[in-house]
């Protein structure tokens, strides 16, 4: 009796665990979900799927609206995935949700821009200034490098806390006496007689957007690779194929074909190449952003607990 109950929990063990293998086989092959808003940047994958070169096995997209609904649907465990900033991916790191860059999408090279209200003949001459900028990580980081390139500190200038839609009406009621914005803002305040005074060619490398995966979904490495594998293709579509690709691109962009080269003003796209001089090395030049990223973002308290770095950054997925 006791060896038959033996065999019948040895049996039932054994069934359990060759469920869990199964279940665990069958979870690395289902697709990866992948959050994503519309941003030129993040529109390659898009094309990459008009084109045929997704396969719906492996990857699934949802639209969201806002990288916030992206991330709040990475809490609520929907997707396995997003397109976020780079300081977005760093938050999300110290609320708790622990995600890993694995490509580079696109680098700000100009489109996050200080629009004056005057000329200036020099940086410094912002000091005193009324500093229009949006209270987040990325407009934080921008602020910090514009008071080092003009030797000052925010005691020397008022920060005025105003989110991107309500900038242009700020400027036009002369709340403001500079702004840090991007496009299509910082034309329309060019437009209104304003000033370009800085620009983040100033600070290269800093500003990126990034594929971001749960770091727990990291097994899932066939489906990662065919979907970087997808957006580096588009890329070169892009490249070689302009015309082809624009109109490709306008109905998710929502413009006409001719218009959408003017998103892209600003913004570098990095191809696998440079993904991999970003991304390998130890630190990578990746990490070094981040961390410099963690401190000023610590200093200027958006940060709920500190940042754990490990695994910040995954570059097999963009290597050869």
């Amino acid at each position: 009796m006791k060896k038959r109950k033996f065999r019948q929990g040895l049996f039932t063990a054994f069934f359990i665990f060759l469920l869990t293998l199964l279940n665990g086989c069958s979870s690395s092959k289902d697709p990866l979900v992948v959050a994503t808003h519309i941003w030129p940047g993040y529109t390659f994958m898009y094309l990459a799927d008009q084109l045929g070169w997704v396969d719906t096995a492996q990857i699934s997209f949802q639209n969201t609206y806002s990288a916030s609904e992206s991330l709040e649907l990475i809490k609520e465990g929907k997707v396995e995935a997003a397109t976020l900033t780079f300081d977005e991916v760093i938050r999300a790191r110290s609320e708790g949700i622990e995600l890993t860059v694995v490509a580079i999408l696109d680098i700000s090279a100009g489109a996050d821009q200080v629009i004056s209200r005057t000329r200036l003949s020099q940086l410094s001459d912002i000091k005193g200034k009324r500093i229009g900028v949006e209270i987040s990580a990325l407009g934080t980081v921008v602020l910090s490098h514009l008071l080092d390139q003009a030797g000052l500190t925010k005691d020397d200038i008022t920060v005025v806390d105003i989110t991107i839609d309500d900038q242009e009406t700020a400027w036009l009621d002369g709340k403001i006496d500079c702004v840090i914005t991007y496009e299509p803002v910082a034309r329309k305040l060019i437009m209104a007689g304003g000033y370009k005074v800085f620009d983040s060619r100033s600070m290269p490398e800093i500003i990126l957007d990034v594929l971001a995966v749960k770091t727990a979904t990291l097994h899932k490495r066939e489906q990662i690779t065919h979907l970087i594998d997808a957006h580096f293709k588009a890329l070169r579509h892009f490249d070689v194929q302009r015309e082809d690709a624009l109109y490709r691109m306008a109905p998710r962009l929502g413009m006409e074909p001719d218009l959408i080269p003017f998103l892209f003003e600003g913004l570098l796209l990095p191809n696998r190449s440079n993904n991999q001089r970003l991304m390998v090395g130890s630190p990578s030049k990746v990490e070094r952003v981040g961390n410099k990223i963690i401190e000023v973002m610590a200093q200027s308290g958006l940060l709920n607990a500190p940042v754990n770095t490990d695994n910040l950054v995954d570059s097999r997925f963009v290597s050869p």
